[in-house]
């Protein structure tokens, strides 16, 4: 993953007999039982990361959303290690905030007003310097359309981060739970 993560790891731990009833299945069984449980586990995160950022409205495709998932990184018949997180570019910039430069021109168009899109395809603007010094581009009815900066900070939104503090406890309550399932079925099988 390329954007910000947040690692979950279980570890086998509870009753003893819960402990000794997964000792006794095989090592591979163990593993994929372990994996499996820290995905239930992981899942709570994730879930708690995406409802984060609806409530903070950071949505405006769902692109971020939707690009959450969830990665095992390590894995063994003693502890499993998923990774939670997003391959996207701009997720980082929301979770820590961080300045914004132009890249390909002088200025960033920073759309006002519900203008939608580049403003390089509309050869109908025209740019005009505000009263307060502020660069802007105008439609042929003088509304501002866009406002013209050579860089922007954007404050920090985690939603990351705090799925993981918040719901921790929950997440690891959901490992047990899976695996207490998954190793009780084994026995009955």
């Amino acid at each position: 993953m390329s954007g910000p993560i947040v690692s979950f790891h279980a570890n086998v731990l509870g009753t003893q007999e819960l402990a000794a009833k997964f000792k006794q299945l095989e090592e591979a069984v163990q593993e994929q039982y372990l994996v499996t449980a820290t995905q239930s586990g992981g899942q709570v995160i994730l879930n708690a990361a995406q409802d984060n950022i609806l409530t903070q409205g950071l949505v405006r495709t769902r692109n971020l959303s939707r690009s959450m998932h969830m990665e095992v990184t390590d894995q063994s018949a003693q502890s499993a290690t998923v990774e939670i997180g997003t391959d996207l570019d701009y997720a980082a910039i929301h979770e820590f905030g961080g300045v914004i430069q132009a890249k390909n021109g002088k200025y960033l168009a920073i759309p006002v007003n519900g203008a939608v899109g580049s403003p390089t395809k509309r050869s109908d603007l025209k740019v005009r310097k505000t009263a307060g010094g502020i660069l802007v581009l105008v439609d042929p009815g003088g509304i501002v359309q866009y406002i013209l900066e050579t860089s922007v900070e954007i404050p920090a939104q985690p939603y990351l981060r705090p799925a993981a503090d918040e719901h921790g406890d929950e997440a690891q309550a959901e490992v047990g739970k899976a695996l207490a399932i998954l190793i009780e079925q084994a026995a009955v099988q």
